[in-house]
C-alpha cells in the first residue's frame, strides 16, 4: 500500500479532484459556467440557460428555508439561543444576495479570471520540458483532500443531527437547507483553491528559475554569443512578465472573492457560537455528531489560512531564487526592475482592512473558541447544580 502512495502522482490525481469539485460546484448552483475543452487549451463560458437555471432555484430553495427556518426558531424559549439563530438566519440572506449578484451581474469578470488563471497554467507548463502535468504537489493533494472531506461532511451532516423519521418533506428541507449552506462554504473552499492556485504558480515558477534559468545565466559572461544572451534575456523577461501578472491575478481574485469571504466568515462564527450553545443547554456536549460539525467549519478556516500562508511564503521567496546571476550587468538590471516590483508589491490577503489572514489570527481564533467551550462547559455545571 505504502509502495502504490509513493508511486501515485499527486499532481494528476489533485488535477482529478479538482475537476470533481468543479463538477460539484454547478451541481450545488455555485458555479454557473463550463469547460471548454479544445487540445492543450481549456477555456471556460458562460451558459445562459444554467445561470437562469440557478438563479431560480437557489431563489426557491431560500425562500423555503427561511420560512421552515423562522418557524423552527419562533418556538425557542433560551433568549441567546434565539438571537444566535436570529443572526444566522439574517446574515443569510446577503450570502445568498452576494451569490445571486455574483451569478448576474459579475459574471463576465469571473469567467475572465478563470480564464486568466487557466492560462497562466498553461504559460508557466510550458516553461518545463518536457511539460509537468498535473496541479501541485502532495501538499497540495493533503489540502484538496481534506477539502473533499469537508463537501462529504455538507452531504450528510443533517441526517444525523435531525432525529426523526425520513419523508418528502423532511428530503426537501434537507435539500433547501444544504443548498444555502453548502453554497455559503462555497465561499471559503472558492478561496482556498484559489489562493493554492496562486501559491502552486508561484512555486512552479520559482523552481523553474531555481533549476533552469539561474544556472543558465550564471553559465553565460561577457565572452557568450549574442544569440545564448538574447535567448537567456528573453527567458528572464518572460519569468518577471508571468510574476507580474501572477500578482495582477491575485489583486483581481482578492477584488472579487474577498468580501463575500467575510460574510461567510461572520456566518461561520455565529454557527460556531450556536452549535457550542446547543452543546451546553440541551446538553449535547457528549454528543460525537456535533463535535465533527464543530471540527468541519474549524477546518474550513485552517483550509483558507493554510492555502493563503502558502502563496505569501512562495510570493516571498521569489527574490531567493536568483541568486548570483552571473557577470552580465544587463541581466542584473533587469532583476532590479523585478527586485523594485517586489518591494512596492505587498502580497497580502487583507478582510477589508480589519485584518490580515495569517497563521496568527487562526490561533487566535482558536483560542477564543477554546475559551467558549470552556464558558458553556462551566454554564451548563452551573446548571446543573442548580
Amino acid at each position: 500500500m505504502f509502495e502504490f502512495l509513493h508511486q501515485m502522482s499527486a499532481p494528476k490525481l489533485s488535477t482529478a479532484i479538482l475537476r470533481y469539485i468543479f463538477r460539484y460546484a454547478q451541481f450545488i448552483g455555485t458555479i454557473f459556467f463550463c469547460l471548454h475543452n479544445k487540445k492543450d487549451d481549456e477555456t471556460v463560458f458562460i451558459h445562459n440557460w444554467l445561470k437562469w437555471l440557478n438563479v431560480t432555484h437557489r431563489i426557491l430553495t431560500f425562500t423555503r428555508f427561511f420560512w421552515v427556518y423562522l418557524g423552527s426558531i419562533s418556538i425557542k424559549t433560551n433568549r441567546v439561543q434565539l438571537v444566535l439563530h436570529v443572526m444566522r438566519l439574517v446574515l443569510s440572506i446577503p450570502n445568498v444576495a452576494v451569490i445571486l449578484g455574483y451569478h448576474i451581474f459579475r459574471g463576465p469578470e469571473i469567467i475572465d479570471l478563470v480564464n486568466q488563471f487557466l492560462r497562466l497554467f498553461r504559460q508557466v507548463s510550458d516553461l518545463f520540458k518536457p511539460k509537468t502535468p498535473g496541479f501541485g504537489g502532495r501538499r497540495e493533494l493533503i489540502l484538496i483532500l481534506l477539502n473533499l472531506v469537508s463537501f462529504a461532511h455538507e452531504q450528510t451532516y443533517l441526517w444525523f443531527t435531525i432525529r426523526k423519521g425520513f419523508s418528502w418533506r423532511f428530503i426537501i428541507d434537507w435539500w433547501c437547507d444544504f443548498y444555502l449552506v453548502s453554497a455559503t462554504n462555497i465561499l471559503f473552499h472558492i478561496n482556498s483553491i484559489g489562493y493554492l492556485s496562486l501559491g502552486v504558480l508561484y512555486s512552479e515558477l520559482n523552481r523553474y528559475v531555481y533549476t533552469n534559468l539561474r544556472i543558465q545565466l550564471q553559465k553565460l559572461n561577457t565572452s557568450g554569443s549574442q544569440q545564448k544572451i538574447r535567448r537567456a534575456q528573453n527567458r528572464l523577461d518572460k519569468c518577471i512578465s508571468l510574476y507580474r501578472e501572477i500578482y495582477h491575478t491575485s489583486i483581481m481574485f482578492h477584488k472579487l472573492f474577498v468580501p463575500p469571504l467575510f460574510l461567510a466568515l461572520i456566518y461561520k462564527v455565529v454557527l460556531i457560537a450556536l452549535i457550542g450553545l446547543n452543546m451546553a443547554v440541551e446538553f449535547y456536549i457528549n454528543s460525537f455528531v456535533f463535535w465533527i460539525l464543530l471540527g468541519k467549519h474549524v477546518l474550513d478556516l485552517f483550509l483558507v489560512t493554510a492555502s493563503v500562508e502558502g502563496a505569501v511564503n512562495q510570493f516571498l521567496n521569489i527574490g531567493m531564487q536568483f541568486g548570483n546571476v552571473g557577470d552580465l550587468s544587463k541581466f542584473q538590471t533587469t532583476l532590479d526592475t523585478l527586485f523594485l516590483h517586489l518591494r512596492l508589491s505587498h502580497f497580502r490577503v487583507s478582510i477589508l482592512g480589519l485584518f490580515d489572514v495569517t497563521q496568527k489570527q487562526y490561533l487566535q481564533f482558536l483560542s477564543a473558541l477554546v475559551s467558549w467551550l470552556a464558558f458553556i462547559a462551566q454554564y451548563r455545571m452551573q446548571v446543573g447544580n442548580c
